[in-house]
């Protein structure tokens, strides 16, 4: 599993979000999610909610997708 937190973002608005981070896959800072990502500024790793952020936290902590032959 990938080191990842989710860091609370105040923004200079006042709006709030929740970013998924993950320790940078050469260096050991932490960074936003995307920029580990294969499909770059398109990932999204920002969420309006915790709960939200939460749920989406197996895209980045290196969970594998389960395949099973049905037929």
């Amino acid at each position: 599993m990938k080191k990842v937190r989710i860091v609370k973002r105040t923004n200079v608005d006042g709006t709030v979000e929740y970013v998924i981070q993950q320790t940078h896959f050469l260096f050991s800072w932490w960074v936003d999610g995307w920029i580990n990502s294969m499909c770059g500024a398109y990932c999204q790793d920002s969420f309006s909610t915790l709960e939200e952020a939460q749920r989406n936290l197996c895209y980045f902590d290196g969970s594998q997708s389960k395949d099973e032959v049905v037929g």
